[in-house]
């Protein structure tokens, strides 16, 4: 006797997004079928990776570092705009 199992939305789910992945992943290396991916990636030392995730995190650090004076500026503005619409209102009355 051979097992069988239902098919769930969950399952279905499931083996469409395994599916999109493959087919994604095949299109983003250029390749006619996914069974070509293997041989199409590549394998990158640690060391080469190292150097590239440091630059990713002080780019981040910068990022946050830069937002950090974009937002007091942007605070500055709000309370400039704020009070520039309170004289408005007071030279209309």
């Amino acid at each position: 006797m051979s097992k069988t199992q239902r098919l769930t939305p969950s399952i279905l789910n499931r083996l469409i997004r395994q599916e999109k992945k493959k087919l994604n992943e095949t299109l983003e290396l250029g390749l006619k079928h996914p069974s070509e991916a293997p041989r199409a990636t590549k394998e990158v030392k640690a060391e080469k990776l190292s150097g590239s995730l440091e630059s990713h995190m002080n780019f981040y650090k910068a990022c946050c570092i830069k937002e950090a004076a974009i937002k007091k500026q942007l605070k500055k503005i709000q309370e400039a705009k704020k009070v520039l619409k309170k004289k408005m209102i007071e030279n209309l009355d």
